[in-house]
């Protein structure tokens, strides 16, 4: 099936009645429109004033370059019909595919805070209905129909009627709306409405920076970063400490509370959710991260893009709301975070020091640490400055805040703190998970309690800051 539309330029008197039928039909805001008609003067074949209607709409491309760049994948072609389509549950309104269309058939809705376009009225034609255009059109210059239908009624008026598409050399994308009135059609053709498409700034930034970034170089660091410590595990695998020679006054210190401990496990649980569904919504040619595959596979099994990005949207509301009153009360509204990652000079050393030792290449000792070594505590300070902009940036998305050029800013301010925030993750796991040495300090994060030998070799600040008599042991 390939729906489409014929128009008589012959027939147009430019009433305008089907934009105002369109815009009922649609409930479309002020400035937004998914069909026009342009009044063109110039003159005649016997020198006086002649006027031609230019009757507009999406022109259903074959070749569709307005579907390659949408960030959500919420505009496509679809597949029975070969009608493009706009998934109103899925745009976000940043107008990325605009300059994408060649006929300049696409509006930012401000109202509606979406993009719209002509689908031949698609809902209403598959109960049975036509287009309000057509149905309207006081001139009966409208033709809908299927190209591909049995009895070829459409395909031979469009034939018999000599239209032809409105194409130039430059541009032919194949669009299935066609046009009769060659002298008409030269006219309109004549006031270039045919418009080379060009990729948005926003794609050029994402295909020419942050595609490549978030592609290769993310996953290149977090594989390269794992295999380092691996690496390193094998080097010190005869390295043991004796345990005769420590002394343990005690066996084990509190170390995180419960809340702090769920805020842990329940902010690894979102990551996953999020990270799987958000690269699930990228599906589009430009924007999709590891190919069409997965994305197309998981739209599938959700039911679509629309419950798809529902859940995506709900899921990040709903980790924003848990884990930030929690992290609030228990850090005191941000007052101790921010004295936990204090970077000190112990800390710049620490950083320089530490991976010289990691690799045996100094005997020097370590500077004294606090609660979090240097590297914990810088980790942390990148995922609380990454969670701020994916939250801001999320809100400003889901909610359609903002105009478009806001909207397309806060694309790639999101997918860039996601992908930084994810070489920070595979780090911190690193150290906590593979390194042998630093995982006394994973299990404090199940148990709460940490290893009192491993807390005096890694955290003695802390350790005297516990056993000294004002904290009592608590913090």
């Amino acid at each position: 099936m390939r729906r489409a539309m014929m128009i008589d330029l012959d027939k147009c008197i430019g009433c305008q009645a089907c934009v105002t039928s369109c815009k009922e039909r649609w409930d479309i805001g002020p400035g937004a429109v998914r069909d026009w008609v342009h009044e063109f003067e110039h003159t005649d074949d016997e020198g006086g004033i002649g006027i031609t209607f230019y009757p507009g709409l999406c022109m259903q491309c074959e070749d569709h370059p307005c579907t390659e760049d949408c960030p959500t994948g919420a505009t496509y072609m679809d597949k029975n019909s070969g009608v493009v389509m706009v998934d109103s549950q899925v745009c976000i309104g940043c107008g990325n595919c605009i300059s994408k269309c060649a006929y300049e058939a696409r509006r930012i809705d401000e109202k509606k805070g979406i993009v719209e376009k002509c689908n031949l009225c698609a809902p209403y034609v598959d109960r049975g209905e036509e287009p309000a255009c057509v149905t309207t059109c006081l001139a009966n210059c409208r033709h809908f129909g299927d190209l591909d239908a049995p009895d070829g009624n459409f395909a031979s008026l469009v034939k018999s009627s000599g239209a032809k598409p409105l194409v130039t050399e430059e541009v032919n994308i194949r669009p299935k709306v066609t046009f009769s009135g060659d002298n008409h059609r030269k006219q309109i053709l004549a006031k270039g409405v045919v418009k080379r498409p060009i990729p948005s700034q926003l794609t050029k930034v994402w295909t020419g920076f942050t595609r490549p970034l978030v592609s290769y170089l993310v996953p290149a660091a977090m594989g390269l970063t794992v295999l380092g410590g691996l690496l390193l595990n094998f080097k010190n695998r005869k390295q043991r400490i004796a345990p005769e020679t420590r002394s343990a006054p005690k066996k084990t210190l509190p170390r995180h509370r419960a809340g702090m401990r769920f805020i842990h496990w329940f902010n690894l649980l979102s990551w996953i959710l999020l990270l799987l569904t958000g690269i699930g919504l990228m599906s589009s040619e430009s924007f999709a991260l590891f190919g069409r595959a997965f994305p197309q596979w998981l739209a599938r099994t959700t039911g679509g893009k629309a419950p798809l990005l529902l859940f995506h949207v709900i899921w990040g509301i709903f980790w924003a709301f848990v884990i930030i009153p929690i992290f609030l009360v228990y850090k005191r509204w941000g007052i101790k975070a921010l004295r936990e990652i204090r970077i000190t000079g112990d800390d710049i050393n620490w950083l320089r020091i530490k991976p010289l030792k990691m690799l045996s290449l100094t005997d020097k000792p370590l500077p004294q640490q606090d609660k979090y070594n240097a590297g914990q505590k810088l980790f942390a300070a990148a995922v609380l400055a990454g969670t701020i902009a994916i939250v801001v940036t999320g809100f400003i998305m889901a909610f359609h805040l903002g105009s478009p050029e806001l909207i397309e800013a806060s694309i790639v301010i999101h997918k860039l703190a996601v992908a930084l925030t994810l070489i920070g993750v595979a780090v911190h796991v690193t150290m906590a998970a593979i390194l042998r040495e630093e995982r006394p300090a994973l299990k404090s994060m199940v148990v709460g309690e940490i290893d009192y030998n491993h807390a005096i070799d890694h955290n003695s600040k802390w350790v005297k800051e516990m056993d000294s008599p004002a904290t009592g042991g608590k913090q």
